[in-house]
């Protein structure tokens, strides 16, 4: 299968009170279309810092970073800001949404972004229809931000790094702010969209997150310590018969001891 992202001796430094830091350090690794990676390790290990590497939010000192078998590294402020709006998508832990609009015109508005002209813009408004009634939160698209519960709110945010097909979608804890109802919520959605094919890199500290991805890479001190495979979980949207929704809860909490154990190997 065809990378996604190819990342090569990715090094990140930062320079504070004249003491060099190195946070990344030769990072290496590959995320093939249509897998949904997690990064996981301990506090300050350089989770999210290799995240807003590779999407291009911040600088690598160093290394290679290609998407879609092209060399984003190289590019200009412009050029990258151009493929982080067409060819990216982000949700964060904190949603980061304007608070002076509706949930739907904060969906539209990174697609409004590329629009050439009202019929452009009319396609943009369906898209954003289907995707909230895809994501079930249709009924509060002329709500403000405030008016809605925080698992609505990051199915929003979800919506919002579709709504201009993305290649990746890069995800900074996007469970992290959530009580664990809102987060099964929230991952059933990437799950959903993972099984239709999105490639998806988020960093998470939950075990239960990491678990329902296909795999996880961990950091310690910068440097990639550990690999597990888990394989795409394959969730059903509307499923009626309760022995398969019994099968799959069961999948997962094999899956939990799985990473659980490996987390503890690992030193977690």
């Amino acid at each position: 299968m065809a990378n996604a992202l190819k990342v090569t001796d990715l090094c990140k430094t930062y320079i504070t009170n004249k003491r060099q830091n190195n946070v990344l350090k030769n990072v290496t690794f590959s995320i093939e279309k249509g897998e949904m990676v997690a990064i996981m390790g301990p506090s300050g290990s350089g989770k999210s810092t290799l995240l807003y590497s590779v999407s291009g939010m911040d600088r690598p000192t160093a290394g290679e970073v290609m998407l879609d078998n092209k060399v984003i590294t190289d590019m200009n402020e412009k050029e990258l800001a151009n493929v982080r709006l067409e060819k990216m998508g982000f949700v964060f832990q904190q949603c980061n949404m304007l608070k002076n609009l509706s949930i739907m015109d904060n969906i539209i508005l990174p697609a409004y972004e590329l629009s050439k002209g009202k019929k452009e813009r009319l396609e943009i408004n369906e898209r954003c229809n289907e995707l909230m009634r895809k994501l079930g939160i249709s009924d509060i698209a002329d709500n403000d931000i405030t008016e809605v519960s925080g698992g609505q709110l990051q199915r929003a945010c979800i919506c919002r790094s579709l709504i201009n097909n993305p290649k990746v979608i890069f995800a900074d804890e996007p469970t992290g702010a959530l009580n664990r109802d809102s987060s099964d919520e929230v991952m059933k959605e990437f799950n959903k969209l993972n099984n239709e094919g999105k490639t998806i890199m988020l960093v998470t500290h939950d075990m239960k997150v990491a678990a329902k991805c296909s795999r996880i890479l961990y950091i310690v001190d910068g440097n990639i310590k550990g690999e597990l495979n888990l394989g795409n979980l394959t969730v059903k949207s509307k499923e009626k018969d309760e022995t398969v929704i019994k099968d799959m809860h069961e999948t997962v909490k094999d899956r939990q001891r799985r990473v659980n154990n490996w987390l503890s190997e690992m030193g977690w």
